[in-house]
């Protein structure tokens, strides 16, 4: 089973998110993707969160862990901090700097507030559910599976 990271990143009350045109579907995600055979989850984390917005990951920690049937990815979600930045852009390159120069599978990384967040449409239906818990009650302090 191939394994993805995704990061929850919150700042000034607001959260990180990847807006996704795939072949004319658009959704929205968290910032991630998939981890590489030789690569650690930490090290993906970095690595993704880099190459999708420019920010540094300073620390990180497991949220949830999402599972799925195959074909898809078991997902790895982390609440991390950030260095201080000026602003978020798609490194150009980056696999999904490519993909953009292309115009074919676009990402575009913005920040969202609670209300908005709610009425995204998100990627996976679980993890909004969870995130949109975790806004109000906090983040659970174990890794969850959902």
């Amino acid at each position: 089973m191939r394994k993805a990271v995704r990061a929850v990143i919150i700042e000034d009350n607001k959260l990180l998110v990847m807006h996704r045109n795939k072949f004319g579907s658009q959704y929205y995600t968290l910032v991630g993707g998939r981890v590489n055979d030789h690569e650690t989850l930490e090290q993906a984390l970095v690595r993704e969160v880099k190459e999708e917005t420019g920010l540094t990951v300073t620390a990180a920690r497991m949220l949830y862990i999402e599972k799925h049937p195959e074909p898809y990815n078991e997902q790895y979600i982390y609440l991390c901090n950030v260095a201080p930045h000026d602003s978020i852009a798609i490194q150009e390159d980056s696999e999904e700097g490519v993909m953009n120069t292309y115009d074919m599978n676009t990402h575009a990384p913005l920040w969202v507030g609670p209300a908005a967040f709610a009425n995204l449409p998100f990627r996976t239906p679980q993890l909004h559910e969870a995130l949109m818990k975790a806004f109000k009650k906090g983040f659970p302090k174990e890794p969850v599976e959902i």
